[in-house]
Formats: C-alpha cells, sequence, structure tokens
C-alpha cells in the first residue's frame, strides 16, 4: 500500500496517483532537503542552490521536498507554483508534453501551471520540488544577510535569518526588518525578572534571542495574574503598547536566564513612520521606461532568459553588491524587478543604500503582461 507525504498544512501543492489506484497522497512528510542533498546540489551545479550559501542551509527545508516516483506514476501539482528539479530518471511535464531531465533543469527554471499540472515518470525518477515564491523570498533573505554580514558581521547575520519566521518581522518589508535589527540592542536578563509590568507605559519594542518567557495577566474581574502564555526565542513583545499609546496589558517575566534584543520606543516609532521604499504596478513600468527609467531584472540567469523585459539590463541579486557602480550611473533611474517583487525589494533597498534613485516592481514578472524578449 502506498505511503502517504503531505506538502505544506496550507496548501496540499501535490498529489500522487499511484498506477490503477485512484488514491491521491499528498506530501506533509517528504523528506527534507537535509545538509548532505543542498551539498549534492551545489556539487552538481544545480541553480539556484549553487547562489545560497550555508547560512540558508537550515531554511531550505521549510520549502522543499524530494518525491520519487516509480516509472508510470502520476503526480499532480497545484498552487502554489513549483520549480522542479530533476535529480535522476525522465518525467514528462503536463500539459506541455515537455521531458524532463536532470541537464534540461539543472540550470533552467521549469516552472508547473499556475492552476494544476502534472509530472508522469517515463522511467524511476527522483524530483526537487520547491515553492516557487518561497525560494524567491529566500533567495532575498540569504543576499540581505549577505549585505548584514558585510555592515555589521556575523552576529547581524545571525540575528536576520532568526527572525525570518516571526510574526512581528514578517509583517514589515525586508528593508525595515533590516533597519531594526541594526538599531536593537543586546540585553542579558535572568530567570525571574519582570521585564515589563502590567499597566505601566510601554517603552520598548522586545525580541527573545535565547531563554524562555511567561506572560501573566490580571483581567478586569480578577487582580491576581495568572500565566497566560508562553514565550520562547524568536517571540516577539511589546509592540502593542508602543503602536495604541497605551500601557501594557500583561506581564513578562523571564523563566530562565536569556538574552533580549531591544528596540526602544523612540527608535520603533521612526521605524514604524519611515516612508517604504516605493513599489509600481507593473502596469506603469512601460510608461516610465518611455521617460528614460531603466529596468534591472535581479534574476538568475535561466530565469532572465525564459523571458524579461525588452531592454532591461541583467543584475544577479548575488552580483549585485560586487557589479552595481560599474554597471549603474547614479544619475539614472531604475526599476528593480524579479520574479514576485521580494528580491527586487531587497535590490531597491541595496541601490538606494548606495544613493541610487530606484523603485521596485511589485509582485515581479509573475504578474507581467508586456511584451518579452529572450
Amino acid at each position: 500500500m502506498n505511503s502517504c507525504y503531505h506538502g505544506s498544512n496550507k496548501n496540499p501543492a501535490y498529489s500522487i496517483n499511484r498506477f490503477q489506484f485512484k488514491e491521491e497522497i499528498h506530501m506533509a512528510h517528504a523528506p527534507l532537503i537535509s545538509a548532505e542533498m543542498f551539498d549534492y546540489l551545489r556539487n552538481q551545479g544545480i541553480e539556484p542552490y549553487t547562489k545560497l550559501d550555508d547560512y540558508v542551509r537550515e531554511q531550505l527545508g521549510d520549502g522543499v521536498r524530494v518525491v520519487s516516483l516509480f516509472s508510470g506514476e502520476r503526480l499532480t501539482t497545484r498552487k502554489p507554483v513549483q520549480r522542479v528539479t530533476v535529480l535522476s530518471g525522465t518525467v514528462r511535464l503536463d500539459p506541455t508534453g515537455s521531458l524532463l531531465t536532470l541537464e534540461s533543469t539543472r540550470d533552467h527554471a521549469v516552472l508547473t501551471e499556475d492552476s494544476e499540472s502534472q509530472l508522469v515518470a517515463e522511467t524511476d525518477a527522483v524530483l526537487l520540488l520547491v515553492d516557487a515564491g518561497f525560494l524567491d523570498t529566500l533567495s532575498s533573505w540569504a543576499e540581505l544577510a549577505a549585505y548584514a554580514r558585510q555592515t555589521g558581521g556575523d552576529e547581524l547575520a545571525r540575528r536576520l535569518l532568526a527572525v525570518r519566521h516571526t510574526v512581528a518581522f514578517n509583517q514589515l518589508p525586508l528593508e525595515q526588518v533590516m533597519q531594526a535589527l541594526q538599531q536593537m540592542t543586546s540585553r542579558p536578563v535572568k530567570a525571574g525578572e519582570a521585564v515589563v509590568n502590567q499597566g505601566e507605559k510601554g517603552d520598548a519594542f522586545f525580541l527573545i534571542w535565547s531563554g524562555k518567557a511567561e506572560v501573566w495577566k490580571a483581567d478586569i474581574y480578577d487582580d491576581e495574574q495568572k500565566l497566560a502564555a508562553t514565550l520562547r526565542a524568536g517571540d516577539t513583545f511589546g509592540d502593542e503598547a508602543l503602536v495604541t499609546g497605551g500601557t501594557r496589558n500583561a506581564t513578562v517575566k523571564m523563566a530562565e536566564d536569556g538574552e533580549l534584543l531591544v528596540l526602544g520606543e523612540q527608535a520603533f516609532r521612526e521605524l514604524m513612520s519611515r516612508p517604504l521604499l516605493a513599489e509600481i504596478p507593473p502596469e506603469n513600468v512601460p510608461a516610465m521606461l518611455d521617460e528614460g527609467w531603466l529596468a534591472v531584472d535581479v534574476r538568475y540567469a535561466e530565469e532572465f532568459e525564459d523571458g524579461h523585459i525588452p531592454s532591461a539590463l541583467h543584475l544577479p541579486l548575488p552580483e549585485l553588491r560586487q557589479r552595481v557602480d560599474a554597471m549603474l550611473d547614479k544619475s539614472g533611474k531604475y526599476i528593480t524587478v524579479c520574479l514576485s517583487g521580494k528580491r527586487s525589494a531587497v535590490a531597491a533597498f541595496l541601490l538606494k543604500q548606495r544613493g541610487y534613485d530606484v523603485v521596485a516592481m511589485k509582485d515581479g514578472m509573475s504578474s507581467w503582461e508586456g511584451d518579452l524578449a529572450t
């Protein structure tokens, strides 16, 4: 009988139809990518993994799955769009009918349809499937981490990657995440220490870097505080009082020794009120190009070659910091472009830091309906 596989709990993007059985098999337990597999992908020159460094290796398990198919098996993919790499064997991608092998997918971005595609094993095969949007986001964080190492050392890079999954920082544009981490200060704390007290005025925002804390709260009918939640490394607190201008609605005590990263009230307010990098919708780009703006496509070479905005400059994000001053003129005006808008936002941030006049194209080439050059 078939073993079960499941992808994301939020979105079962795959199902396997095994020969005559009409049973759908989801991928929540498909093997995550391992350190050994990551090294194998880089050694084999499989893109874009050669461009991702060791700092993001642990992050890959969030969105990459290895799938084995016997000859004749059929795997159905749904949203989100998946990037397909064939590690061994031959697979047919329907509805296009394209035959995929390691050589044809090693450095070529093969994507499934936005609605539904089928991968049919022509021989026994092993596939690597990754959510294309996840890969775009991860590439953005990887380059931002490289910038963090360059400007603030390994500690800042570690902080950046550590907060990637935190709710508070996921709500911020990447450039503001970077600015917040640069301004945060370290504070050692001891078990039993009350970091904030219910009813007092909020004066800082906190990220738990290490250790564990407890949230104690009294309700309007009872003055006695009760344990309401437990916070762990990566969790944040203190932002609500700063946003509302009110008082703390709970007491947070350390349950064990640890370290907090602290952003003061003034820095928090300045960060939240700071204008974001300008983003423009794809439909505005043609008119801007006619007015003298230049598109800068920051995707990988294989993505760029599959189709790009005519006359766009190609400057892959991992190479931007090394090549930008030789390629771009600070008297020019630029529109950064990628697949989903994630990498272009980071590119715009890095360019603005160097004094360039730049905006990012929102939603990327996935929403582009204009002409394409190859």
